[in-house]
């Protein structure tokens, strides 16, 4: 059976929510990330179990204690020398395993493993990071394991909201932006325009430059731009 290393997600992600976590996709470079609590897991997804899989899993470690693996479920079975010697070395990495039974219609989901969580985070910047960005998502529109495809960030998300704020208003200051979305620094995205969205109309002012008109037009971020339409409506009025 063809299929993606994405296509190992969602059943994956309907676990974790099943349970209760909220579940992103591509944060930070980690495929899956859910959180429940204080409670952080990460999962890495492999059409196939390969040492740049176990290298991704052991840098994860960085970040949270609980780190999972993703791998279709093997073909010749749970018996083979090559599955056992899998499952020694993870344990002993403390990295727990999942599989997820792509020969099947079901898709179902085998938590082989679990991670004792031995593994203590040591680089709390990078835990930090990861945080921030997970609280800093209200949307769900990634997908993990996906590639060269644009990945919708936190900081690009609240792009998309300020972009939606001046096109209902026609223009708009950074002071603005803070006031209405309640920040002290949420405004420096419009004079940063680091994605080129905006253009200076005049002192302090900007509007949406023809780059921000395109993205507001097109399909690439449309789930983002319709959400963030109704938020600039909601919070200006019409």
């Amino acid at each position: 059976m063809d299929f993606k290393e994405s296509d190992l997600y969602p059943p994956v992600c309907e676990y974790f929510t099943a349970l209760g976590y909220d579940v992103q996709a591509e944060v930070n470079s980690c495929d899956l990330v859910a959180k429940k609590g204080n409670e952080t897991v990460i999962a890495e997804l492999k059409k196939s179990f390969c040492l740049k899989l176990v290298y991704q899993a052991m840098e994860r470690q960085s970040m949270t204690n609980l780190v999972y693996v993703v791998i279709p479920r093997p073909k010749k079975g749970a018996k083979s020398p090559e599955w056992r010697h899998m499952l020694k070395l993870m344990k002993k990495l403390d990295i727990g395993i999942i599989t997820v039974a792509m020969d099947s219609p079901l898709k179902a989901v085998d938590i082989v493993s679990v991670p004792e969580g031995h593994s203590m985070p040591k680089n709390y910047n990078k835990k930090a990071a990861l945080n921030k960005e997970t609280a800093g998502r209200s949307l769900r529109t990634n997908t993990g394991g996906v590639t060269k495809t644009k990945i919708m960030t936190a900081y690009r998300e609240k792009s998309i909201y300020i972009l939606c704020l001046a096109e209902r208003l026609g223009q708009i200051k950074p002071a603005d932006v803070n006031k209405l979305l309640g920040e002290t620094t949420v405004g420096s995205i419009v004079w940063k325009n680091f994605y080129g969205w905006f253009e200076k109309l005049s002192k302090g002012i900007y509007g949406v430059s023809d780059k921000g008109r395109k993205v507001l037009d097109g399909e690439d971020y449309r789930e983002a731009v319709d959400f963030y339409r109704q938020k600039a409506e909601e919070l200006i009025g019409k």
